[in-house]
């Protein structure tokens, strides 16, 4: 997704990373508002003194420990095949001095921006066989020491890290993950932590935390606003008809700016793909609402109930988050801001979408 016009929240976010480590930074919105652009714009901004480390979750299918585990690592540069020859106790004497002098020697030619904590693969074998997350954290732990020792500022960032919500090794390793988050802010001051997510459940969830109270701050990138997406499509050559249409259909979802340009670029008519846009989105809620019938006569009425509230209006602030409005989070339809109560359509679409589909039923 083409970068446009997050100056201030470009800004914001680079100043908040220049102060010391104390806080999890929640970047958190509604799907596709390029949440994970602006953090790869921020990264790219960064000078040399900052390494950040970011892990994309929602890239893996992860259903195990091991998988999580392989994923917030590195491997695919690093081994020492020898280790693996050698006797158990030697080895994991050998592993140890050989652990030390990795984390050394890496900070020699560390990069600015990595995909993953750097570790050898005998290592990271051995952390899995061993099966005890406190060994990984340890490990992560001594790699950002070495960081911060030689001057560096390690920042971890991990895109959609409710992926691993329900995952569970001893307990749920997403509370396990916290404290960890929570050890290497507010507690030593060694790593800036950027959470990234679309779920609004799980900043729900995360926000009513007791071990994570005024231990995190949570910032919001919503949609384009009226100004920015007029400006962003002038910039790419549509009328102020096409800018209208586009705004009464899409708002200024950024996905849906970049996919309207690209259908203009086709040579396809900019009103006709709007309207297509339309019955697509209404059909898929349509299927959802029909299958919710078949399963739960009740929740599917309170979902047309509180659909019905969108009649006349673009957002509301809920009382409390009932059933119905957990299943249209869930789905999709609607988005919670945890920090106002809002309740509003993922989208300009969705709104449309939801007015339609009461049409029918």
């Amino acid at each position: 997704m083409e970068f446009f016009n997050r100056k201030k929240e470009l800004d914001d976010l680079k100043k908040l990373l220049s102060f010391e480590p104390n806080l999890i930074y929640f970047v958190y919105g509604p799907i596709n508002s390029g949440k994970t652009t602006l953090i790869n714009e921020v990264i790219k901004d960064l000078n040399d003194e900052y390494v950040a480390f970011y892990i994309d979750l929602r890239a893996h299918f992860i259903s195990k420990y091991d998988e999580f585990i392989r994923v917030l690592f590195d491997a695919s540069s690093y081994d020492n095949k020898n280790i693996k020859k050698l006797d158990k106790t030697l080895r994991v004497l050998l592993l140890a001095c050989y652990r030390k002098r990795f984390i050394k020697d890496l900070l020699i030619d560390m990069p600015h921006s990595l995909g993953g904590i750097p570790i050898p693969k005998t290592l990271l074998n051995e952390l899995l066989n061993e099966n005890k997350s406190e060994d990984v954290f340890e490990y992560i732990l001594n790699v950002f020491k070495n960081l911060k020792n030689n001057g560096k500022k390690p920042i971890l960032i991990i895109d959609e890290l409710q992926v691993i919500e329900d995952l569970k090794i001893n307990g749920y390793l997403i509370y396990k993950l916290f404290n960890f988050f929570i050890s290497l802010t507010k507690q030593r001051h060694l790593s800036h932590v950027v959470v990234l997510t679309s779920d609004s459940l799980f900043i729900n969830k995360v926000y009513n935390e007791a071990m994570l109270q005024d231990r995190c701050k949570y910032y919001l990138i919503d949609d384009f606003d009226y100004k920015t997406t007029k400006e962003f499509l002038i910039k790419n050559n549509f009328s102020s008809e096409e800018i209208e249409t586009v705004w009464n259909y899409f708002g200024g979802k950024p996905i849906k700016l970049i996919d309207v340009i690209q259908e203009k670029l086709l040579g396809n008519d900019v009103e006709e793909y709007c309207k297509s846009s339309l019955i697509f989105r209404a059909r898929q809620i349509k299927d959802e609402l029909h299958k919710l019938k078949r399963e739960d006569e009740n929740l599917f009425k309170n979902v047309l109930g509180l659909f019905g509230k969108y009649k006349h209006i673009d957002s509301f602030i809920y009382e409390e988050l009932t059933d119905d409005i957990i299943w249209a989070v869930k789905k999709n339809i609607l988005f919670v801001n945890i920090k106002t109560g809002e309740l509003k359509p993922q989208g300009k679409l969705e709104l449309l979408a939801i007015n339609e589909v009461l049409k029918d039923f």
